[in-house]
């Protein structure tokens, strides 16, 4: 029995190493769980940075958004992701953020390249594009490895601005860099209906498609544009296939009656608009087809209603209003009405020939003009296009501040939309401008 005393006194004598043993053992266990575990959030935060830069590709901005706010969860001082989260914030025209982000990069890494080029197309975004697009173009034609990022962000700019033909100049350097990039490929495509270049938008439409079949935007645009090229039946299977894909959208069966009118099928047509103006009786194009199906079928009276319908909501659309001067001409004792609204179409393609010339030729090439800003202002708001119009009206001013005639064109435009505070407003500078030495 007392052999076995000596045995126990050694094991007691041998427990504080043994704890100590232990306490590294779970020291260096617990470190590399901790290890594992930021390298799994690092891994995270870097993937949704990743898919935060593809949906900015993709022009899936909302998606961009959320997937950099994730990211920064985790990497809040890594510049590259405060880089990308500037940007997004920048075109999604968040400045006020994106100069946070910024500063807070500055601060991590100094004024790198990167943060400086960042800043330029900030202040750029903000209204000095006249200014800096010349260094930034000559960055372009050196080949910056930016350049498509700068290009965005001055055809952002001037697509804004309704500064078209500069836009185009910027979208194919970018397409030249990046022909597949989506988000250059819808801008053009766009930008080339507005200058009247139908057969470019068509084909910017079908690439964009080859690259992204979902997007239902695009197809119905390009089906769209397919039936003003008078190519209906090329554009009847993108709308057949959107007419599934989405049942509650009337754009589509009013788009695809244009298509059924063409192949002689009216009463499917008529049918198709007819279902529309059930569910939304204000819908233009569907009360507009409808009146011009009723011409082509040889009822001016019928067609009247739904004409003037359809005036109603945009009286200044040249081809409704030339068609209720068709439809009045085709009925008895109502050539007095049809020579009125004659005269009005032709005042109203007058107007919007001279607006085209505005904005195609004379602003494209004159885009510092603060007399023909004005007039382009003042045209738009004549014709409805009220956001479009203001536009103009305080581009002018951002010109010229002490530019009279644009004063005096808001001032109008407050009094007449019962604005009093900001017509009240514009009274007063006006008095300032008019009473000065």
């Amino acid at each position: 029995m007392a052999s076995s005393f000596p045995a126990v006194d050694a094991s007691r004598s041998s427990l504080p190493a043994l704890s100590r043993r232990r306490r590294w053992f779970w020291l260096f266990v617990g470190s590399v769980l901790l290890a594992g575990g930021w390298g799994a959030c690092e891994g995270w935060a870097a993937w949704q940075e990743r898919l935060a830069a593809q949906a900015l590709a993709d022009d899936r901005m909302e998606a961009a958004r959320h997937h950099i706010e994730q990211a920064l969860l985790v990497r809040r001082r890594r510049p590259s992701t405060l880089l990308l989260a500037s940007r997004i914030r920048r075109l999604r025209g968040g400045y006020s953020d994106a100069e946070q982000y910024l500063l807070r990069c500055g601060a991590i890494e100094g004024m790198s390249e990167p943060v400086q080029l960042e800043w330029l197309l900030l202040r750029c975004q903000q209204g000095e594009v006249d200014e800096l697009a010349p260094q930034l173009f000559a960055l372009v034609k050196h080949q910056h490895p930016q350049s498509p990022v700068i290009l965005e962000t001055l055809a952002s700019i001037y697509l804004r601005q309704m500064r078209y033909l500069e836009a185009i100049l910027a979208l194919n350097l970018w397409l030249t860099l990046e022909p597949d990039s989506v988000r250059a490929l819808d801008w053009r495509g766009w930008v080339g209906i507005q200058l009247d270049h139908r057969e470019q938008s068509i084909r910017d439409y079908e690439r964009l498609l080859e690259l992204q079949p979902q997007r239902a935007d695009i197809r119905l645009r390009l089906a769209q544009v397919l039936i003003e090229s008078m190519r209906q039946p090329q554009a009847a299977p993108h709308l057949e296939r959107l007419l599934r894909e989405q049942p509650d959208n009337p754009d589509v069966p009013v788009a695809l009656a244009a298509c059924r009118v063409n192949e002689g099928r009216t009463e499917e047509a008529q049918a198709m608009l007819d279902a529309v103006l059930k569910e939304h009786p204000d819908h233009f194009d569907a009360l507009f087809q409808r009146g011009k199906l009723e011409m082509i079928l040889g009822r001016p009276a019928a067609a009247e209603p739904w004409l003037r319908k359809a005036l109603q909501i945009k009286p200044h659309d040249k081809e409704a209003r030339y068609n209720l001067y068709r439809s009045l001409q085709g009925q008895p004792e109502r050539q007095q009405e049809a020579e009125r609204e004659l005269a009005r179409w032709e005042k109203e393609g007058e107007r919007q020939d001279r607006l085209t010339s505005l904005l195609r030729k004379y602003l494209a090439s004159n885009p510092n003009d603060v007399n023909l800003a004005c007039e382009a202002g003042e045209l738009l708001l004549e014709i409805g296009e009220e956001q479009r119009g203001l536009f103009w009206l305080y581009r002018a001013l951002a010109l010229n501040p002490r530019h009279v005639p644009s004063r005096r064109a808001l001032l109008a435009y407050y009094e007449r939309s019962n604005q009093p505070q900001k017509a009240q407003e514009q009274r007063r500078l006006l008095a300032e401008l008019e009473t000065a030495p």
